[in-house]
This record gives C-alpha cells, structure tokens and sequence, in this order.
C-alpha cells in the first residue's frame, strides 16, 4: 500500500450530541478533523425546561465546543455551513472547507407551521437562552397581582415537561393560571395512552385547563384563537409545537424539498454520496421510526465515525442497529416516567434515573480536565442532590414513592 502524502480530512457540521460523539471517535493522529458550529456552545437539551423553574442555570447545560474540540486535538470553526458541494463545505464567511468525508448532524430548528403571530407572540424553547427569556418573562410576572395566564402549545414530551416546571416553580401562586394546547385529543399522542389521565390526576384542583383536540389557527397579544373558534386568553405563549429541518439539508441537495430529513441507508449514507453521513435529527432512516432523541443521537454519532474511517479506508461498513432503550419523561417534582414502547412506570423516584442520565451523559460527552472542572461538576451534582436525588430517596420518601409507583398502559 501506497503512503498517504496527508491525512483524510473529516468534516462534521453540528456539534450536538451527535456531531460530538463522532468527533470523540476519530483520532488526531489518523485524521484530519473539523467541527464546525455557529455557536461556542454544546446544550444539554433535555433538560433545558427545567431553566423556566430554576432547578438548573444556564451553565450547568452548556459545554464550550472549541474547548472540548481541542482537547481531542481537532478544529472547531465557529461558522454557520451555508452548502455542501461534491468536495468542499461553503461557510457564511466565504471559505471552502474541503473534506473526503462528511459527517451531517445539523440537528433541527423551530419550526411555527405558518399559524400567524406564532412567531411574533409565541416563545420559543429549543435553547437555554430561549428558556432563559421565559424565565426572565416569568419572575417579572411573579409581582403582578393581577392573574398571569400561562399557555403551553404542544402536549408533546417537550410540553408536558414544561408544563411540568411551571407548576413546580410557580404552581402554588395564586396569581398564575395554565392552560395546554394541541391538536391531539390527548397528552403524549405518542406514549402509552395511560400516560394522560396519569398527568391530568396530579392536576387535580390546579389552575391547569386542558384545550386538546383542536389546533391553534392563530396567535395574537392577548392569547389564541382554535381553529373551532374559541379563545384562549394568554398573557405568556410558550411554544414547544415541533422541529424542522435545517435548511443546509435542502441548500446541499440532501433532500428534495423543505421541510424533509434526509433519508439514509443503514449506514447513514445519502444515495449517490457515499462519503456524505447524516446522523442525529436530521437524518431520517429507511425503516426505522426513531424518536428525535439525544441517546438515538449518540449511537448514530458512534455508528457514523466508524464508518467514515472504513469507507475512506475501502473497508465493509458498519450497519447501525437502534438499540432498544426506556425514555424518561419528567413531570416536574410531581411524577416521572419511564417508558418502554406500549408500556410505561409512573414513580417520583424515577427522577433520580433522569438526574443521573444527566450527570453521567455530561461526564461522558466533556470529562472533567482540571481540578476547576472536577470541583464545579461536584457543586452541580450536590445542588442537584439537594433539589431533586436526596428528597426523592430519603428512607420515609423512597418506600412511600415506590408504593405510589404505577405501571401504565
């Protein structure tokens, strides 16, 4: 065999959880890697929703890419990727980056489906600084005596937990009102259907109304009108009502037409591109109906590197096989779930699951590196204990929550 005169070059566009994991695969001293991200930091997305009640900061969920990407002895270009040709990737600066493998994880923006003053009255959550503005929005309500009502559009995961973090930072004021809407005539259409009357039950005698099975026709600054005609009298819209596609797909003809995820074989390849990978949100994989989720991500992350390295080394490549694994659902401090397809767990204690998944995943995406990062990491986890691990598992709470635990279907 023939020395290579340089290293492949790998690109990776994203840096979520993902594009990351990838990155973690490759070795620097095999190849030549790039990251490149319009923003400095990765985001804990899961538990984004828990800044609107104050369980977490904004630090507590952000890890610096560039300083993560060069610790693993990789380029980190804090630049927005406009398009994709056949061997270079086209920044908003103007540079071409060129690559023998891509590596596509742009994950997925908000989206408000064309519903008018959506995006004009409605808050979006799909980053801390976006649950850092409805929190700001909601502590300056917290003086008002008059009441402050608080509407979630989307009864999906995304609203549920955030509804869930309202009542936990602001159920017990008497001032605040909630309301849930979705098109759907239930909550977490895509969850074992026991999951609804679970969540209404700790309702119960809460200022919590519930507007489903109709879809919102329009938002304005006093509240939103249902395409049955009613009207809800919202003084904070919180957006959670879906994700689309990023538009570098359909720019680099990845896809057909806006609004796809790019469809990809068993590989993560796109056909015709056999060195372009798309992983994570953005991918759409054939025969498979995977949930948008961060531990899907990862896998993908780790399935792709490997195959990056085989393909540009002539070896079989490596087909990815989703792994079965529970999905945790918080409901702020008043229920957990734990879902396993048709079924699903009900119990408090099931928080601790989520808290550790948190800890560990962060540990496992940006191990501490210095003692400064050992000691902030061991203040998050003891306030993080405090709040949500030792309340839940103390001797009198933890038998009493295990005897509440409920199996759903």
């Amino acid at each position: 065999m023939v020395a290579r005169s340089r290293k492949f070059q790998i690109v990776i566009i994203g840096g979520g959880f993902a594009g990351l994991t990838a990155a973690q695969q490759l070795s620097s001293s095999r190849y030549d890697v790039t990251l490149i991200d319009p923003s400095q930091y990765m985001e804990w997305l899961p538990n984004i929703h828990e800044i609107i009640s104050g369980l977490k900061r904004a630090d507590d969920l952000r890890v610096c890419r560039s300083r993560l990407l060069s610790q693993l002895g990789h380029r980190f270009l804090l630049n927005r990727a406009m398009e994709m040709g056949d061997t270079t990737i086209t920044l908003d600066s103007g540079m071409k980056i060129p690559y023998d493998a891509c590596i596509v994880a742009t994950g997925s923006v908000n989206t408000t489906f064309g519903v008018p003053g959506a995006a004009e009255y409605g808050l979006p959550m799909k980053s801390v600084s976006q649950c850092e503005a409805i929190a700001r929005r909601l502590e300056k309500a917290k003086g008002s005596h008059r009441p402050i009502r608080v509407a979630v559009v989307g009864a999906g995961i995304e609203g549920v937990e955030v509804l869930g973090e309202l009542l936990r930072g602001y159920g017990s004021r008497p001032q605040f009102e909630f309301s849930m809407v979705d098109g759907s005539d239930r909550l977490l259409p895509r969850c074992p259907s026991g999951l609804d009357g679970q969540i209404r039950s700790h309702t119960l005698g809460m200022p919590v109304q519930y507007h489903l099975g109709h879809k919102v026709a329009s938002i304005d600054a006093k509240g939103i009108k249902l395409d049955n005609g009613a009207y809800i009298k919202s003084d904070v819209v919180i957006w959670s009502g879906g994700a689309a596609p990023n538009g570098f797909l359909l720019r680099s003809q990845l896809t057909k037409q806006a609004g796809e995820w790019a469809q990809v074989n068993d590989f993560f390849q796109v056909p015709g591109k056999e060195n372009v990978f798309v992983i994570g949100d953005a991918a759409n994989l054939l025969g498979h109906n995977l949930a948008k989720q961060a531990y899907h991500a990862i896998d993908m992350g780790k399935c792709a590197a490997a195959n990056a390295e085989r393909m540009l080394l002539g070896k079989p490549l490596i087909r990815y096989r989703p792994s079965p694994k529970p999905q945790v659902i918080t409901f702020g401090d008043l229920d957990t779930f734990m879902v396993f397809g048709k079924f699903a767990l009900s119990s408090s204690v099931l928080g601790v699951v989520k808290e550790l998944v948190y800890t560990l995943g962060l540990y496992q995406i940006a191990p501490p590196k210095t003692p400064r990062d050992l000691l902030r990491r061991l203040k998050l986890l003891q306030r993080s204990g405090r709040k949500v691990l030792w309340p839940a598992v103390q001797p009198f709470n933890l038998m009493e929550n295990l005897q509440k635990s409920r199996l759903l279907s």
